[in-house]
Protein backbone atom coordinates (compact mmCIF):
# COMPACT_ATOMS: atom_id res chain seq x y z
CA UNK A 1 0.00 0.00 0.00
CA UNK A 2 1.76 3.34 -0.96
CA UNK A 3 1.40 6.25 1.61
CA UNK A 4 -1.06 9.07 1.18
CA UNK A 5 -0.13 11.82 -0.95
CA UNK A 6 0.48 15.05 0.73
CA UNK A 7 -1.53 17.79 -0.23
CA UNK A 8 -0.73 21.41 0.80
CA UNK A 9 -3.90 23.51 2.18
CA UNK A 10 -4.27 27.36 1.19
CA UNK A 11 -6.44 29.94 3.02
CA UNK A 12 -8.46 30.14 -0.06
CA UNK A 13 -9.41 26.59 0.18
CA UNK A 14 -10.34 26.42 4.03
CA UNK A 15 -11.68 29.84 4.24
CA UNK A 16 -14.54 28.21 1.89
CA UNK A 17 -15.49 25.77 4.96
CA UNK A 18 -15.77 29.19 6.90
CA UNK A 19 -18.20 31.48 4.94
CA UNK A 20 -20.58 29.43 2.62
CA UNK A 21 -19.07 29.65 -1.01
CA UNK A 22 -20.00 28.17 -5.06
CA UNK A 23 -17.36 25.21 -4.07
CA UNK A 24 -17.66 24.85 -0.55
CA UNK A 25 -20.11 21.61 -1.24
CA UNK A 26 -18.23 20.22 -4.03
CA UNK A 27 -15.05 20.85 -1.44
CA UNK A 28 -16.57 19.50 1.81
CA UNK A 29 -17.29 16.14 -0.55
CA UNK A 30 -14.06 16.03 -2.06
CA UNK A 31 -12.31 16.31 1.95
CA UNK A 32 -14.77 13.56 2.80
CA UNK A 33 -13.47 11.33 0.20
CA UNK A 34 -9.44 12.36 0.18
CA UNK A 35 -7.41 10.27 1.66
CA UNK A 36 -4.60 12.60 1.18
CA UNK A 37 -2.49 13.75 4.31
CA UNK A 38 -3.21 17.64 4.52
CA UNK A 39 -0.64 20.15 5.35
CA UNK A 40 0.00 23.82 5.32
CA UNK A 41 2.18 26.63 7.15
CA UNK A 42 0.97 27.91 10.79
CA UNK A 43 0.35 30.85 8.52
CA UNK A 44 -2.92 29.16 7.95
CA UNK A 45 -4.45 29.91 11.29
CA UNK A 46 -3.39 33.29 11.95
CA UNK A 47 -5.18 34.06 8.23
CA UNK A 48 -8.37 32.21 9.36
CA UNK A 49 -8.61 33.18 12.37
CA UNK A 50 -8.29 36.51 11.16
CA UNK A 51 -10.71 36.08 8.89
CA UNK A 52 -13.23 34.76 11.56
CA UNK A 53 -12.58 37.80 13.52
CA UNK A 54 -13.53 40.36 10.34
CA UNK A 55 -16.57 37.83 9.48
CA UNK A 56 -17.82 37.75 13.21
CA UNK A 57 -17.21 33.83 12.83
CA UNK A 58 -16.82 32.08 16.15
CA UNK A 59 -13.10 30.60 16.58
CA UNK A 60 -14.28 27.01 17.59
CA UNK A 61 -15.09 26.73 14.04
CA UNK A 62 -11.70 27.65 13.12
CA UNK A 63 -10.28 25.41 15.49
CA UNK A 64 -12.71 22.92 14.03
CA UNK A 65 -11.65 23.45 10.48
CA UNK A 66 -7.78 23.33 11.48
CA UNK A 67 -7.68 19.94 13.05
CA UNK A 68 -7.50 18.08 9.69
CA UNK A 69 -4.57 19.74 8.82
CA UNK A 70 -0.98 19.29 9.39
CA UNK A 71 0.72 22.61 10.60
CA UNK A 72 4.49 23.12 9.98
CA UNK A 73 6.28 26.40 11.88
CA UNK A 74 8.08 28.64 9.33
CA UNK A 75 11.26 29.08 10.01
CA UNK A 76 14.19 31.84 8.35
CA UNK A 77 15.01 29.58 5.82
CA UNK A 78 11.11 29.74 4.26
CA UNK A 79 10.67 33.56 4.44
CA UNK A 80 14.50 33.63 2.88
CA UNK A 81 13.66 31.30 -0.04
CA UNK A 82 9.53 32.41 -0.33
CA UNK A 83 11.54 36.07 -1.21
CA UNK A 84 13.52 34.73 -3.76
CA UNK A 85 10.66 32.94 -5.66
CA UNK A 86 10.96 34.23 -9.48
CA UNK A 87 6.67 35.02 -10.42
CA UNK A 88 6.75 38.37 -9.93
CA UNK A 89 2.68 38.31 -9.79
CA UNK A 90 2.81 36.45 -6.64
CA UNK A 91 1.72 38.42 -3.30
CA UNK A 92 3.62 38.01 -0.27
CA UNK A 93 1.21 35.52 1.50
CA UNK A 94 0.94 33.26 -1.23
CA UNK A 95 4.60 33.08 -2.06
CA UNK A 96 4.92 32.04 1.85
CA UNK A 97 2.39 29.27 0.93
CA UNK A 98 4.62 27.97 -1.78
CA UNK A 99 7.53 28.11 -0.18
CA UNK A 100 6.41 26.30 2.64
CA UNK A 101 4.57 23.62 0.61
CA UNK A 102 7.71 22.75 -1.55
CA UNK A 103 9.88 22.55 1.64
CA UNK A 104 6.90 19.74 2.57
CA UNK A 105 7.31 17.55 -0.30
CA UNK A 106 4.10 18.31 -1.13
CA UNK A 107 2.41 16.51 -4.62
CA UNK A 108 -0.33 19.27 -4.90
CA UNK A 109 -2.04 22.47 -3.42
CA UNK A 110 -5.36 22.47 -2.44
CA UNK A 111 -6.24 26.36 -3.30
CA UNK A 112 -8.99 28.41 -5.55
CA UNK A 113 -6.26 31.71 -5.70
CA UNK A 114 -5.72 31.53 -9.40
CA UNK A 115 -2.16 33.71 -8.67
CA UNK A 116 -1.38 30.94 -6.29
CA UNK A 117 -2.27 28.23 -8.54
CA UNK A 118 -0.22 29.83 -11.79
CA UNK A 119 2.95 29.69 -9.02
CA UNK A 120 2.44 25.90 -8.31
CA UNK A 121 2.08 25.29 -11.39
CA UNK A 122 5.02 26.66 -12.53
CA UNK A 123 7.02 25.07 -9.51
CA UNK A 124 5.79 21.57 -10.71
CA UNK A 125 3.06 20.90 -8.17
CA UNK A 126 -0.65 19.83 -8.96
CA UNK A 127 -3.11 22.19 -8.21
CA UNK A 128 -6.67 21.29 -6.75
CA UNK A 129 -9.60 23.00 -6.78
CA UNK A 130 -12.98 21.08 -6.22
CA UNK A 131 -15.45 22.74 -7.49
CA UNK A 132 -13.52 25.27 -9.38
CA UNK A 133 -14.44 26.18 -13.03
CA UNK A 134 -11.50 24.93 -14.62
Amino acid sequence: MSPAPVVYVDTSVLGALLIDQPESDVLIEWLDQTDALLVSADLLETELRRLAVREDIDQSEVTRVLDGVALAALDRAVYRGAGYLPMRYLRTLDALHLESALRLDAAAILTYDHKLSKAARAAGLDVIAPGADA
